[in-house]
């Protein structure tokens, strides 16, 4: 999922990026993969930490407010609604390339002319929308099958183009045109640039079309078996695999073709690009045009289920009218919601304008990456118990109100580039600027209105924070090593009953009975109990050691009572109190201490 619904973006983008940015589209995607590794990453160490449908909307809500919420989920919420249009709308242009005949479809209405690209994109949204409101699902099974075939196609691509039509003379000299020269209605021109920088800011804003769409590794958080271990491989995957499809596409366009030439197939820009290969052109380019539909219609279907699951999710937490997610009597389908944010995804095709939908697609998705990146800062912050599964690293510890914040390198970058870039959006799309902010406008007040007046609830509400649990907390524990215990025997014990949400404090304790007169070698205990704490920490685990000359009762009561430890661990050689006492000779203080703290005290059986 996180692959195919962003995998099928650079096949629309490709064309309408260079139309801005000139030869330097390259450039261009270069800038948007910085946001896009952030983004995709930030979703691998969230989703399994706190697995809801929702994605973004539920981490504002954990992370701030109902209100901060909403603004995130409505924002996601016209992200969906132009995947729908804007991918149906790339699915009908490589129709068009595999059947011509369709440029002659038309329907004059009067004042008001619709031409093929925006009917043909309309009926297909129409098609999506019977398939939803009846309930005809594809499995995941065949969005694998379908992944793979893109995959495999893109693969013969690089490999025809790179070997056999690649001119690294024409990329050097492409490359180097700095936007496009034209003066293009739609772009709001800033007077201290020139016109050609002011297309390659523009077109830097649109290249973020082709990053669009992997929070749908989080919407299927829910439904996904064991997502602590499959959502964050899925995330590095999608970071690795799109970022170097994109980048791979855009250099071989420039390297194989004119940019005026893929600029004029705007509406089928990679088969347009392949059908000028000198071997298998023509015959390969039949086959990514098949490829890009189908990979564009999936796109494009994923933005009403999207819809559908968004609204459940927002319902669910009273941000939203639960009416809207009413389920048919008959067919189990949300249909309320298909037909309402469907229909308006419908009509946004009809234009079958491609740069519009562009610009329009990126106002959502960069308020809810914005949101999503200062939301993994911000939870850090507040909950540094919560439990995850995966973490980004490297991070930078800085002081904040007293206390230490961690701020991932990686965050910090996406954040400044996925910000920088929102600026010129609002700085140079007009359009996007004001619809964008109607829509959010209209949101909000809606939800005001339906919060104080349907609900009477407030509008901005901390406590319904507590409705988002995360799926597990990390948790302390004591393990009290015997001195000169084998370190093998140790790591095999702890991580075969453990896993790294588990913070280990490894305590050796030297009675005073065994020391005797004599100094105690704590030097060659604190040495043992290093190889063992350098041999968890490889595996993931956040360990401290201490060694004790003392009480090992009284140490081990001071762990519990001084909220050092959630849990206290003893290594026995059996579970039976014949092996416990034959085990220790300071059996009877473990069990003083087991009987003093019922629930705390964990007894682990050696590994061998």
């Amino acid at each position: 999922m996180g692959y195919g619904d962003v995998g099928a973006d650079i096949f629309i983008a490709l064309g309408v990026t260079m139309l801005y940015a000139g030869g330097a589209a390259p450039l261009a995607f270069l800038i948007g993969s910085l946001a896009y590794v952030a983004i995709a990453l930030s979703y691998g160490e969230l989703a399994p930490a706190y697995p809801y449908a929702g994605g973004v909307h539920v981490y504002a809500l954990r992370a701030w407010n109902t209100l901060l919420s909403f603004v995130a989920g409505w924002a996601l919420m016209l992200d969906y609604l132009l995947c729908i249009s804007l991918f149906a709308t790339a699915s009908a242009g490589y129709l068009h390339f595999i059947f011509p005949e369709l440029e002659a479809l038309s329907l004059d209405l009067g004042t008001v002319k619709f031409g093929s690209l925006g009917l043909t994109s309309a009926l297909l949204v129409a098609f999506l929308l019977a398939l939803n409101y009846v309930g005809i699902k594809y499995s995941a099974g065949l969005i694998s099958v379908i992944v793979a075939f893109s995959i495999a196609v893109q693969a013969v691509i690089f490999l025809v183009g790179y070997l056999t039509s690649f001119d690294p003379e024409r990329f050097a000299e492409q490359v180097t045109r700095w936007g496009s020269g034209d003066f293009l209605p739609e772009v709001e021109y800033v007077p201290f640039f020139d016109v050609q920088t002011n297309n390659f800011l523009y077109g830097v804003t649109i290249a973020m079309a082709s990053f669009i769409g992997v929070e749908s590794i989080a919407q299927a958080a829910e439904e996904t078996r064991a997502p602590h271990r499959w959502i964050p491989r899925a995330a590095k995957l999608a970071a690795l695999l799109v970022p170097l499809s994109v980048l791979l596409m855009s250099v071989l366009a420039i390297g194989v073709t004119e940019v005026e030439t893929i600029v004029d197939s705007i509406e089928n820009p990679v088969a347009a690009l392949v059908s000028r290969f000198k071997v298998l052109g023509e015959e390969l380019a039949l086959v990514v045009a098949v490829t890009a539909m189908i990979m564009s219609l999936a796109s494009s279907n994923t933005g009403v289920i999207g819809v559908s699951r968004l609204t459940a999710s927002m319902g669910k937490l009273s941000l939203l009218p639960h009416w809207l997610y009413r389920l048919h009597p008959r067919f189990g389908t949300p249909t309320r919601t298909i037909l309402l944010f469907g229909g308006i995804g419908l009509a946004l095709t009809l234009p079958g304008d491609i740069p519009l939908l562009a610009s329009l697609y990126n106002f959502g998705a960069m308020v809810g990456y914005i949101m999503l990146l200062l939301s993994v800062m911000a939870l850090r912050y507040k909950e540094r118990n919560v439990y995850r599964p995966w973490q980004l690293r490297p991070a930078v510890v800085v002081r904040w109100k007293g206390k230490e914040l961690e701020v991932p390198v990686l965050v910090a970058l996406g954040l400044a580039v996925t910000t920088a870039i929102f600026g010129l959006y609002l700085l140079l799309h007009p359009l996007g600027r004001l619809l964008g902010t109607v829509w959010m406008a209209v949101g909000v007040l809606g939800y005001a209105v339906y919060r104080r007046r349907v609900l009477g609830l407030a509008v901005v509400d901390t406590s319904e924070r507590e409705m988002v649990i995360p799926a597990g907390y990390r948790m302390s524990l004591t393990v009290f090593v015997r001195p000169f215990e084998s370190p093998e025997t140790v790591v095999r014990t702890i991580t075969s009953y453990t896993d790294t949400r588990f913070e280990i404090k490894m305590v050796s304790v030297i009675e005073r009975e065994m020391a005797g007169e004599a100094e105690p070698d704590t030097k060659a205990v604190e040495r043992q109990l290093e190889r063992v704490a350098s041999k968890l920490r490889s595996k993931g685990y956040s360990v401290t050691y201490e060694v004790k000359i003392g009480d090992f009762e009284e140490a081990a009561v001071r762990e519990l009572t001084s909220g050092n430890a959630d849990f206290v661990v003893y290594l026995v050689r059996g579970f039976e109190k014949a092996s416990v006492l034959k085990a220790s000779a300071h059996s009877e203080r473990i069990h003083s201490v087991l009987s003093r703290f019922p629930g705390r005290v964990v007894l682990l059986k050696k590994a061998v």
